[in-house]
């Protein structure tokens, strides 16, 4: 499949993926400043808006540092054995200080990142929770010390977008 037959097949079109950017950048961006920077007008965001949300493309979060605020936040690597890989990344989704879960390629079959107030609380999530599910063959526990950076925007912020360029041009206000 050529790239342009493969692009054309996505759910998400250019304008989609603009709006996605924005609020990449800020999540509390108005709908009227996403247009605006996008050349689209505000009806027309917040309706692609609820589309994506509605279809679970994207979801808008306060972010934190668990680590800033007391707690202890954690990598942990997974190798799963004579289960589906994909049972185990459900239980381990349940888990209410388990805050992120990929299904992945290489030596681990599942990345998680979790979060616990403390050191015991770590313990009892690794050493007891997660040793219980079936399936966990072994598993490699990396311990959050400090943040350094934690960026979430696509190279595409440091340079203008196509649509921001084409809008501004229109616009006739350049950048």
């Amino acid at each position: 499949m050529d790239a342009a037959k493969k692009h054309t097949s996505s759910p998400l079109d250019d304008v989609d993926r603009e709006i996605i950017d924005q609020l990449r950048v800020d999540g509390r961006m108005s709908f009227a400043e996403i247009g605006r920077r996008i050349g689209f007008s505000e009806p027309t965001v917040r309706q692609r808006y609820n589309r994506l949300v509605s279809l679970g493309f994207i979801y808008v979060a306060g972010m934190y540092d668990e680590t800033k605020i007391g707690g202890i936040a954690a990598h942990v690597g997974i190798r799963v054995a004579e289960v589906p890989v994909a049972r185990v990344a459900e239980q381990l989704a349940e888990h209410p200080n388990v805050k992120y879960v990929a299904c992945t390629l290489g030596y681990y079959d599942i990345i998680l990142d979790l979060v616990a107030p403390d050191a015991r609380g770590l313990g009892k999530i690794v050493l007891q929770d997660l040793r219980r599910i079936r399936g966990i063959s072994d598993l490699e526990t990396l311990t959050v010390l400090e943040v350094r950076k934690d960026d979430y925007l696509w190279q595409g912020f440091r340079e203008p977008s196509p649509l921001s360029v084409q809008a501004s041009k229109l616009s006739g206000s350049g950048r």
